[in-house]
């Protein structure tokens, strides 16, 4: 063989080892593939994930007013808050029912109308101690949410103690000007369009409406007195659905209704009428 044909057989060789040599390296150095990370949660989320589901489970197993119309595709989880006490968080949960009101409305006239709801809901070491909805119902006490009120204005003409009892309207209204609190009357309501058989006078107390009813007797006034359901909600076949709480009263020859959360208002009127028959 010649010399030049050697040379070019040692170079193919050492090509095709070199060739060889890199394709072992290449697959040498390949880097392997890792398993992604797993951070392991930590003590605070898993107390949060408990908050979620105990508030999760009370809307959809025990809230009076999911359970009654509430729409369950539209259950949707829009915050989670730590409070500043441990093990307390507040959970914000947005859904939708299928009728207007709260609470369990069960026999009431209902709106149909789709209404959006937003519950917050605070959970203490795995207890629901509170849960509202829209700012304005109570879902674990099943009423409307007491708001600060203001107090009651006084009027400036001077104060005519009163010594009687309260029997008809004039009474009434001459005690609540007793106490210096600013009454007025408003309007007078006919029977035809009134909750009772009788005309309702409307009297502004301080700036909040009450209604008066009289009656002609003592015992027509306990008569239709009678006709008002435990809650306020019915009186005789009429169902209501009051925007704020109802407070029922009667005395003599009167029934006063009073829808509102003032607490004074309620005080006067159980100082002068007794202590509410019916309402909220």
């Amino acid at each position: 063989m010649s010399q030049h044909l050697k040379h070019k057989k040692f170079a193919i060789t050492a090509a095709i080892i070199g060739v060889i040599a890199a394709g072992a390296t290449g697959a040498y150095f390949i880097p392997a593939q890792t398993a992604p990370t797993t951070i392991p949660p930590t003590v605070q989320d898993i107390e949060e994930g408990k908050a979620v589901d105990i508030a999760q489970r009370f809307v959809r197993g025990e809230s009076p007013t999911f359970t009654f119309d509430g729409i369950a595709d539209t259950v949707d989880l829009v915050g989670v808050t730590a409070m500043p006490n441990p093990q307390e968080y507040e959970i914000v949960i947005q859904f939708t029912s299928a009728h207007g009101g709260f609470g369990n409305r069960e026999g009431q006239m209902l709106t149909q109308a789709l209404t959006p709801h937003e519950m917050r809901i605070l959970i203490s070491e795995g207890s629901v101690i509170s849960a509202v909805i829209d700012e304005t119902w109570d879902e674990l006490n099943n009423q409307y949410v007491l708001k600060p009120q203001p107090k009651l204005p006084s009027h400036d003409s001077p104060v005519t103690p009163f010594e009687g009892e309260v029997t008809d309207y004039a009474s009434l209204v001459e005690a609540i000007r007793s106490r210096g609190i600013l009454v007025e009357h408003v309007e007078e309501i006919a029977a035809e369009s009134s909750s009772f058989s009788v005309p309702t006078q409307v009297i502004s107390v301080g700036g909040a409406d009450v209604q008066v009813f009289e009656f002609q007797s003592e015992s027509d006034a306990q008569a239709s007195g009678l006709t008002v359901s435990d809650d306020g909600t019915e009186i005789g076949t009429s169902i209501i659905h009051w925007i704020d709480t109802p407070h029922f009263y009667t005395k003599g020859k009167l029934i006063v209704l009073y829808v509102g959360q003032n607490p004074e208002m309620t005080n006067l009127l159980e100082s002068l009428l007794g202590t509410q028959f019916a309402g909220m």
